[in-house]
């Protein structure tokens, strides 16, 4: 009867782990990361030109590029992703020190059917630009800001 209630104790215990944890493919490598971020990270970054980034805090996101020089293979503008912080060994986001603040590593990988580079690739890495005026950009754009929520 002490094995049962163990067991039973075990069993309705509640099980969470962090959902918003995955592995994400990288060069054919899978690599840990999270959408459990900071909501100033949340949301989107857009520039002077039609192009822009949105992230969702699902772990979805739409990219489309300032410029339409789309190949024939591609079946339209935006390009649908599930995205990642990368995570380090500790659990922790990866974060790098830089002069005007830090910048994350994020993974995108495509959820539809088109992809980046003309449709040539699948997955890509970019980085979340965080500077110490609080201002946070997109390094795959010259001038993509995140805007504030409204």
């Amino acid at each position: 009867m002490k094995l049962f209630s163990a067991i039973f104790i075990l069993i309705s215990l509640p099980f969470s782990p962090n959902e918003k944890v995955r592995q994400l493919e990288y060069n054919g490598a899978m690599v840990k990361t999270t959408f459990d971020v900071e909501h100033k990270f949340i949301g989107k970054y857009t520039g002077s030109k039609k192009g822009f980034l949105e992230l969702n805090h699902d772990g979805n996101g739409v990219y489309q590029y300032d410029y339409s020089g789309l190949s024939p293979d591609c079946p339209g503008e935006t390009i649908e992703f599930k995205w990642g912080f990368i995570v380090d060994e500790q659990g922790e986001i990866l974060k790098f020190e830089r002069s005007y603040g830090y910048s994350y590593p994020i993974i995108y990988n495509c959820s539809g059917e088109n992809a980046f580079q003309g449709c040539t690739k699948r997955t890509m890495i970019d980085y979340i630009l965080e500077y110490d005026n609080g201002t946070i950009t997109i390094s795959s754009s010259d001038d993509w800001i995140k805007k504030a929520d409204e």
